[in-house]
């Protein structure tokens, strides 16, 4: 069979030539004109043109334009090198999150949208958006985003590491030279010491209990921190002083004299070294310029003195912050000027709290002269016109608060477990003058409640004390009201007036007491305690509408050791009436509790012989108290030497200035006489200056005091002798009906009748005088005839009761002896 490769070629094909074509089952002819038939004829294209479709669906090609931008040159389609010209292009609408960006990416091009553009420039490195300007909510202005970050700066931006290792010193010194507000990480800086900071208006902030300024090496004492640029404040830094790991004797953070104005918010203060310096932070005296320095929200612990110091500062607000674990006091604002001119004023200290230091706060002091050993006194105080108000001091080892100066306000604390039997101590010490401790709340079991000792002008008012020796005590204070207050389960006395007072080591405070005033108070006293003791004859005391309650004997209520107290209006567990009696048998003697102003009689059986108080009962024949009568001069130190007839009595004198100010009783000893027996001592100088000129009195148990009123009712007929100690005008026994009245007065040492009801029974004979006749006579009843038998001065009268004529009534002509007397009648 012969194939298509054996045919001869054709020169030429011509429409009409055959071929042959299968169809079906059949073989048949065909022109080439018929297998051409349905073919497209040659494409004509103009030139610049493309072929292609632009029609839809399948079709013939079309003929297909350049757009702008493109060219068609020697059979090859490029793009114009001519910049794209956005200008022609229709204008958009603000980009949203969705919208296409034209880019290239991994060598070919790709639209992102708009919201994954933007979010993509956080990872781009060296971005510089510093001059993007933005408007802070609320704002009119826009701002360079340079300008709000140089608002407040890293330290990390001047080269600080804040890894707790490199020293970042020269780093916060160029970030302190920019004078920009400088921002602190959660991170420990090392800043090396000494450090000053001169320049104003420095801000410190930080994360507060994160951002820690660390001390890593000093050289030399001083501060460690240095503030001498006005207007500095820090917020959020824990300064750590790194004591421990640092041992040099110097201030934690110290503002200078030339910074008046601070503020110190949400810092802590700790590691300060040295007894002397180790204060965490310290204002050095500016006074007496104003200052305005707040400490807020603020943390002192851990310093080898105080935590924080406030010397002579004129404007100091140190609130809501605490001081824990100093050796010295939590917070103290005091200063000691040799030249007594600069002082601490004008501060307040509120709202605080502090525990486990040795003072919990302290204002000033009691120093009189700033010279060492001290001088006990409110001379030339160092600090005035302070608050301390709001506070919660505990577990401190001698004192929750101390307070010594003129103008203090101590209002309204909590004090409790300050103190205690081993240290001694007080919730409140109060040596002030011109001042006023009301309304705080004291408990705990230290020496005292509120310790006012040697205070000056002083309102002790509304504070309720629990638990101690002694409530509250006024000792050797001048002026002090105590009012309205409410001691309870103390120990030995509720309240405790010394004549003088003196410190732990026996160096008293300069003064004697008078003029004291404790009335109005509520005074629970349980087992032996007494309520009230005035102690070695202070003088010129009030002891008024006090309200005595507990288990305790009534004579226990006061304890008065003077001969110059005045009583009055004073209740014991709620009765209004005191009933005194004399005990079964001869003499009878009046046993008065000495709160009482008023008693009531309702039994006795003999005419009553004599009246003490309930404290000469306790005392009898023993010295109470010893009156310094002259205080002589020259005096550095003397004995005191204790006549009588008793024996065993011991007393120490008190000097100041050379003088005698008072005695304290060491031992009463015994045997040295009824009570108010005038007991003579000897004063006699010792030590480097004798001196001379110091005379005393001592006391066999307390005379009846000067003015001491006592109203006696009695509930049946009641006879009073007349007799030395009970003393009326008339000179005869007072023998009072039922539901009778007397009053009594003390005077020079006995009680002399004042007024007495007209019904009253006379006894004995009456004596009748005029002013030129001081001498008189006498009148008086009897039976029998008085010849031989009774002794008169002529003009004296006698009745006889049996009567008779001519021999009942006599009357006496001549001599002063018992005879002469004429019956007459």
């Amino acid at each position: 069979m012969t194939t298509i490769s054996q045919l001869t070629s054709s020169p030429a094909v011509a429409d009409g030539d055959l071929l042959p074509v299968w169809h079906g089952t059949l073989t048949y002819k065909a022109t080439r004109a018929q297998l051409v038939a349905g073919l497209q004829p040659a494409i004509g294209l103009p030139q610049g043109k493309l072929l292609g479709r632009a029609s839809s669906g399948t079709g013939a090609p079309e003929t297909i334009g350049l757009g702008a931008n493109l060219t068609l040159s020697g059979g090859v389609l490029a793009a114009s090198t001519t910049p794209l010209d956005v200008t022609a292009l229709p204008s958009g609408g603000v980009p949203a999150a969705g919208d296409l960006v034209p880019m290239a990416q991994g060598g070919r091009n790709v639209g992102v949208s708009y919201g994954q553009f933007l979010s993509g420039i956080a990872g781009a490195g060296h971005v510089n958006l510093s001059p993007a300007a933005v408007t802070a909510s609320g704002a009119s202005v826009a701002r360079a985003l340079a300008d709000i970050a140089a608002d407040a700066m890293p330290v990390e931006a001047f080269g600080a590491k804040g890894d707790g290792v490199s020293d970042d010193s020269a780093a916060f010194a160029a970030a302190v030279a920019a004078g920009v507000p400088l921002r602190l990480g959660a991170k420990t800086y090392v800043l090396n010491g000494q450090f000053t900071i001169a320049r104003a208006g420095v801000a410190l902030l930080g994360v507060p209990g994160l951002s820690v300024l660390k001390r890593g090496a000093q050289a030399g004492n001083g501060a460690w921190i240095s503030l001498q640029g006005d207007g500095f404040r820090a917020d959020g830094i824990t300064f750590d002083a790194n004591g421990a790991a640092v041992p040099v004797e110097s201030w934690g953070v110290l503002v200078t004299a030339s910074c008046l104005h601070s503020d110190f918010h949400r810092c802590t203060f700790t590691g300060a070294y040295g007894a002397s310096l180790g204060s965490g932070l310290v204002f050095l005296a500016s006074d007496p310029q104003a200052s305005e320095h707040v400490v807020r929200d603020c943390g002192f612990h851990h310093n080898a003195a105080h935590g924080l110091w406030v010397q002579a500062v004129a404007g100091v607000l140190v609130n809501a912050c605490r001081a824990h674990d100093n050796a010295g006091h939590g917070i103290v604002a005091d200063f000691n000027d040799a030249a007594f001119l600069r002082k601490a004023r004008l501060g307040q200290i509120t709202g605080n709290r502090a525990w486990a230091n040795t003072r919990g706060i302290s204002v000033g002091n009691f120093n009189a002269t700033n010279t060492t050993p001290p001088v006990w006194g409110n001379d030339n105080p160092d600090a005035i016109a302070m608050l301390v108000q709001g506070n919660i001091c505990h577990d401190n080892t001698i004192y929750g608060i101390a307070a010594a100066g003129q103008g203090i306000a101590v209002l309204g604390n909590i004090l409790s477990n300050n103190g205690n039997a081993v240290t001694g101590g007080a919730g409140i010490l109060a040596n002030v003058a011109a001042s006023v401790v009301a309304d705080n709340v004291i408990a705990g079991a230290a020496t005292y409640g509120i310790d006012s000792g040697g205070a000056q002008r002083l309102d002790l008012r509304g504070n309720a004390v629990t638990g101690g020796l002694y409530g509250i005590n006024c000792g050797g204070a001048i002026a002090v009201r105590a009012e309205g207050n409410a001691v309870q389960d103390f120990t030995v006395a509720g309240f405790c007036v010394a004549n003088v007072e003196t410190d732990g080591n026996g160096v008293n405070f300069n003064q004697a007491c008078a003029q004291v005033s404790i009335a109005g108070n509520w005074i629970g006293m349980n087992g032996s305690a007494g309520g009230i003791w005035l102690r070695d004859g202070p003088q010129q005391v009030m002891i008024a509408r006090n309200h005595f309650a507990g288990t305790s004997d009534v004579g226990n209520c006061l304890w008065a050791d003077t001969d110059s107290v005045t009583v009055e209006g004073n209740r014991y567990n709620f009765s209004a009436r005191f009933i005194a009696n004399p005990a079964a048998g001869s003499p009878q003697q009046i046993v008065v509790p000495d709160i009482a102003d008023s008693i009531m009689i309702t039994a006795a059986s003999a005419p009553i012989s004599s009246m003490i108080s309930s404290r000469q009962a306790q005392q009898a024949g023993r010295i109470s108290f010893i009156r310094v009568t002259a205080g002589g001069s020259g005096y550095s130190a003397a004995t005191v030497a204790i006549g009588g007839s008793g024996s065993g009595a011991a007393a120490t004198a008190l000097i100041s200035n050379g003088s005698l100010i008072g005695i304290i009783v060491q031992a009463p000893g015994s045997g040295y006489g009824p009570p108010g027996t005038q007991v003579p001592v000897t004063i006699t100088g010792t030590g480097t200056s004798p001196g001379s000129g110091a005379t005393a009195i001592a006391y066999a148990a307390p005379p009846i005091p000067e003015e001491r009123r006592l109203r006696i009712r009695c509930n049946q007929p009641v006879t009073f002798q007349a007799n030395a100690s009970q003393q009326n005008w008339t000179g005869s026994d007072l023998s009072l009906p039922a539901a009778g009245e007397i009053d009594w007065t003390g005077t020079f040492g006995a009680w002399r009748a004042s007024r007495f009801p007209a019904a009253t029974q006379l006894s004995g004979p009456t004596r009748l005088t005029a002013p030129t006749e001081p001498t008189g006579c006498t009148s008086a009843i009897g039976r029998g005839s008085p010849e031989g038998n009774v002794t008169a001065t002529p003009g004296s009268d006698w009745r006889n009761l049996d009567g008779g004529a001519g021999t009942t009534w006599y009357i006496k002509r001549t001599g002063t002896g018992p005879t002469g007397w004429s019956a007459i009648a």
